[in-house]
């Protein structure tokens, strides 16, 4: 009984002092394969695709890619466990067109000790009558490797993954979300658009943009792109509006976007040829990074919860060593 009350003693003071995860740990899980499989083989990236919106003066999408590429992100989601759910809206934009049947999809990971502080990380998934590998099918592809690695985690604070319809358009699926999230404690939230465009000439670096009063928000991301990324320097700018995080900071939410630094010069942006055929055109290695980046700073805003499982390894190693010491003593 002594032995097993002092091993207890030795694993209370372990768990006082040191986390069974550290945030290393979890961005580490974070996988270039699985990043290209996404991009590659589920999002409709490849020379004639699209996720865009009908042309043809109907009020709602077709029954294409579109959608294909929303029920594949939902099925994503719900095979991680995560509790996941349709966010439908109506618009009507300037030009008097209505657009029905748009859906943001929302996975929801509850915190475990404060699952009112709410940390973000967003995307859009619709594209511009074009395969949008980088714009922004990369973004997507981020947010779904960052929920498939933080998953497997437990945190203090709630995390939530979204991939925002009807960007392209208006910011109009944001723009939904965040009017009607008022009351809630969001503490930040990450836009990742176009994250896969690293050209030679403006290599490894990343923008983060961001109101003044989402300081905190961008000082933290950028911390975690140095600290995180593996070599990407990461550059703070001001507002730029045109990207989901601006739908956030104008609820009064500190929110910031993650963008490659070479965006304003990409010649695909918009185009057919932003697809994952164009030779020499996704670095999927830097979109890995800049999903580290983004899951280290997840990681590390909700806080991460120690393992019970590894408590339990602490526990049952030090018994046995109490116990072979014990033994030791008796045996001399």
């Amino acid at each position: 009984m002594r032995t097993g009350l002092a091993a207890l003693a030795i694993v209370l003071a372990l768990a006082a002092f040191a986390s069974a995860t550290s945030v290393p740990d979890v961005v580490g899980q974070v996988s270039v394969t699985s990043y290209r499989d996404l991009l590659d083989n589920h999002l409709y990236t490849h020379a004639g695709g699209s996720r865009g919106f009908d042309t043809a003066g109907t009020t709602r999408y077709p029954a294409g890619q579109h959608d294909l590429a929303r029920d594949f992100i939902r099925n994503e989601f719900l095979g991680l466990g995560l509790t996941t759910t349709l966010d439908p809206f109506t618009f009507t934009n300037p030009s008097g067109k209505t657009y029905l049947n748009c859906n943001n999809v929302v996975a929801v990971k509850p915190g475990e000790s404060r699952p009112n502080d709410i940390y973000i990380l967003g995307a859009h998934y619709d594209s511009v009558q074009n395969p949008g590998a980088d714009d922004n099918a990369s973004g997507i592809a981020a947010v779904m490797e960052a929920a498939r690695v933080l998953s497997q985690y437990e945190f203090e604070a709630t995390l939530v993954f979204i991939a925002f319809d009807a960007e392209e358009l208006g910011l109009y699926g944001s723009l939904h979300y965040a009017g009607g999230a008022t009351g809630q404690n969001i503490r930040g939230m990450i836009s990742l658009d176009m994250v896969a465009y690293n050209p030679p000439g403006d290599h490894n670096r990343a923008w983060i943009y961001g109101r003044d009063a989402s300081a905190s928000v961008r000082q933290a991301l950028a911390g975690a792109v140095t600290a995180y990324s593996g070599g990407l320097t990461p550059e703070i700018g001001g507002d730029l509006p045109y990207s989901d995080q601006a739908s956030f900071e104008q609820q009064g939410f500190p929110a910031s976007l993650l963008i490659e630094h070479a965006w304003g010069s990409n010649g695909n942006y918009h185009r057919a040829t932003d697809s994952v055929d164009t030779a020499g055109y996704i670095d999927y290695g830097f979109a890995a990074a800049m999903t580290r980046s983004a899951v280290g700073y997840a990681a590390t805003a909700a806080g991460i919860v120690p393992e019970p499982a590894t408590v339990l390894m602490l526990a049952l190693g030090a018994m046995a060593l109490m116990t072979r010491r014990a033994a030791g003593r008796r045996g001399g």
